[in-house]
């Protein structure tokens, strides 16, 4: 590897995950014949770029790289059939989420690069590196987006067995619990078990979540990396057009992470950005523009519920602010989990809002109490509505969907 920089410069780090047959060869080989590349890329060799989820890929930006390199084999030369193709549809989606948290795809490389192309290597690592040079530094490696943690000494206390606190805090057991409050809707005693949890989770080692948690915990990642102010989202940029919202107005349209989930399980189709979209279309047929704001990060029920308060408080607060910037005072959405934790934990957090949150179905059926919405056409069709947690149990939101539905 090549040479010396100036004081001062901006030298970028990269990752690169190298195909151990293949991308890997071929820097050795750059090595061994001694062809020149900066000396900014730290290479971790994997047995196949297939393996490459897009949780590592993540979880390498959030620990500061400024660019992520994945290299494999030639499609039609793997050594597993078809790893690098898998890896070349991770690399795509992956690039979706980084663009619409804001960090940007132009910081993430999908290479292929046999065991006889060193020099191909070595010119891919250069062009990469001035490519990162015009980007900048990684806004992610001013501000942590991770705690550290550890038992608390609080259970050295008379309260309890202290091996036992340990074992609790350390476990599984402390990650089996949904939230669900199902426990909380049976117990006699009335005890919030569930909250009982989330707050226990807060003095548990950090290290366990991302382990614990589904999907990679790639939302986890996503919804630590938007509460640096750094970023800037680009959320709108998945809203389908022909939709009316602007900057300003005196009901704000809450958007939520909607548009990145259906990229992180976009082989599910889950069509939630559609959902949305339509929540704002029956609003456009009401007269209301709602107001959405560019700004609008992850709204951080995830990281509540694990116990990383730390960021929860940072993404509650630019969000308020993001929402008293457009005027609003009614903050309408259609997710339940954003619902439960602006109208609740954003409230207890900050002491209260000055501005109304309600679900979409809320809103809804009192404009059809109002005599604002109408349906013309009567739709026979037998259905069933699941309730979700958040809006049922936790919010006792039980007849507004079911009303507007008997009403159509």
């Amino acid at each position: 590897m090549s040479g010396s920089k100036s004081e001062g410069e901006f030298e970028p780090r990269i990752v690169a995950f190298c195909c151990n047959w293949c991308a890997y060869a071929g820097a050795d080989l750059a090595g061994v014949s001694r062809i020149q590349y900066p000396p900014t890329v730290r290479i971790i060799r994997v047995m196949c770029t297939g393996m490459v989820d897009e949780s590592y890929i993540m979880k390498a930006f959030e620990e500061g790289a400024d660019g992520v390199l994945v290299a494999g084999c030639h499609p039609g030369d793997c050594h597993y059939i078809s790893g690098n193709l898998k890896a070349e549809k991770e690399v795509e989606r992956t690039k979706k989420l980084l663009d619409l948290i804001g960090l940007g795809s132009d910081r993430l490389r999908l290479e292929w690069v046999s065991a006889s192309e060193g020099e191909k290597f070595a010119r891919v690592v250069r062009e990469f590196t001035e490519q990162l040079k015009a980007l900048g530094p990684s806004p992610l490696k001013k501000h942590s987006t991770a705690r550290d943690g550890g038992v608390p000494v609080v259970i050295e206390s008379a309260g309890g067995p202290k091996s036992f606190a340990e074992e609790v805090l350390t476990g599984e057991f402390m990650w089996r619990c949904l939230g669900c409050y199902l426990c909380h809707s049976t117990c006699p005693g009335g005890l919030r078990v569930a909250e009982l949890v989330r707050v226990a989770r807060s003095e548990a080692p950090r290290d366990q979540v991302d382990l614990m948690c589904a999907h990679g915990a790639v939302p986890l990642m996503w919804a630590r990396m938007m509460a640096n102010p750094a970023l800037k989202p680009n959320k709108l940029a998945a809203l389908p057009s022909g939709l009316e919202f602007g900057r300003k107005g005196d009901t704000y349209f809450f958007v939520g992470c909607a548009p990145l989930y259906d990229v992180e399980m976009e082989d599910l189709s889950l069509g939630s950005t559609r959902t949305l979209a339509a929540a704002v279309r029956l609003l456009n047929q009401l007269g209301v523009k709602p107001a959405i704001s560019p700004e609008e990060r992850c709204c951080g029920h995830d990281l509540l519920w694990t116990g990383d308060l730390e960021n929860f408080e940072k993404l509650a607060r630019m969000n308020v602010e993001a929402i008293r910037e457009t005027g609003a005072k009614t903050v309408i959405t259609s997710c339940p989990e954003c619902y439960r934790t602006l109208k609740v934990d954003y409230a207890d957090l900050l002491g209260g809002l000055d501005f109304e949150v309600l679900h979409i179905s809320e809103f809804l059926l009192k404009a059809l109490e109002e005599g604002k919405l109408n349906f013309t056409r009567e739709v026979k069709r037998k259905v069933t509505f699941q309730d979700s947690c958040r809006l049922g149990r936790h919010m006792g939101l039980y007849e507004e969907p079911r009303k507007l539905l008997t009403a159509i």
